[in-house]
């Protein structure tokens, strides 16, 4: 999965930008302090000895225009010249480098903000052309199965986003492009999934990218679109291990953890009234298993709290 460096890049940017733009919404955030708009020279070719896309057609650096239909086409082509949903998830990544320079021009928030939007609008244009495909050649019994799933992932987008980025209020203005990068991020797995479903029925072959064995954002939802139970690890900003780890809506805990090597977090809490291991299981979600409890928060040594969800 991609590194989150592109988020790191744009807050330290807009930490040196502070106050010089407009604050707009996550869907439609337009900018009045644009630079004129640039061009970029770029056509489009195709390898045929590994079927790579380039992108090389003429993109306009302009932070008012609406990219979508241009999105749209090139997600197309990359559908139709793709010689597998492996190389397809590949190339798209082409049209993330293809829009790349939009946020690499962008001087002030607003600007970040609104380029930040296209990258998402990428995997969320591809994410619905996997599933028109998807649900045209699925048996009705896996088509339910997976469009139960799909509803339910929508329906936690917002919570998700929430638990890990915090409130709009606690972001300022810079929160539109933290959520942005956060549905880009989280829509681009979910690509991936559906995409490994669609080859199954396609009878391809298809290998899931690694994910980190430290961080991320793992739910359980009792098979619904609530999250009832949540786990965060991720890096603090001195540089730390910390995890959040929310149980059944009752009690939430923070600590931080130290990675065994093995496989395993160890995690203590910041009274230290709760000691346990942390387990990553990748695409199939995480646990996590109590070893010492002072029993304040309700658990006992032993006691196991699975999170199936991966975000």
């Amino acid at each position: 999965m991609k590194k989150r460096i592109y988020i790191m890049t744009f807050i330290l940017m807009a930490g040196l930008c502070a106050g010089c733009g407009k604050e707009g919404t996550e869907r439609n955030v337009l900018s009045t302090e644009s630079q004129p708009p640039q061009v970029v020279e770029q056509s489009i070719s195709i390898s045929r000895e590994n079927n790579d896309i380039q992108f090389n057609d003429k993109l306009e650096l302009d932070f008012t225009y609406d990219y979508s239909e241009d999105i749209k086409a090139d997600v197309d082509y990359v559908v139709s010249n793709s010689a597998s949903l492996q190389k397809e998830l590949e190339n798209i990544e082409k049209i993330i480098q293809k829009y790349t320079p939009l946020a690499q021009a962008a001087q002030t928030q607003a600007d970040m903000n609104v380029s930040s939007r296209w990258l998402f609008v990428i995997w969320d244009t591809e994410l619905n052309n996997l599933w028109s495909r998807f649900s045209s050649l699925a048996d009705q019994q896996t088509k339910e199965k997976v469009l139960a799933e799909q509803r339910n992932w929508i329906a936690m987008k917002e919570e998700a986003a929430l638990l890990s980025l915090g409130s709009r209020e606690e972001n300022g203005s810079m929160y539109p492009l933290l959520l942005n990068s956060f549905w880009e991020e989280i829509t681009q797995k979910r690509a991936y999934v559906l995409a490994n479903e669609l080859a199954k029925i396609k009878g391809e072959a298809f290998v899931m990218p690694e994910t980190s064995a430290k961080y991320g954002l793992f739910v359980d939802n009792q098979g619904t679109g609530d999250i009832y139970s949540s786990l965060i690890t991720r890096q603090g900003w001195e540089g730390d291990d910390e995890a959040i780890i929310s149980i059944y809506r009752q009690c939430e805990i923070e600590g931080s953890f130290v990675d065994n090597g093995n496989g395993e977090l160890a995690f203590t809490s910041d009274d230290g009234g709760v000691k346990g291991i942390i387990k990553i299981n990748g695409w199939d979600g995480a646990s996590f298993k109590v070893t010492e409890t002072s029993g304040e928060f309700g658990f006992f040594a032993g006691e196991e709290v699975r999170f199936p969800v991966a975000f």
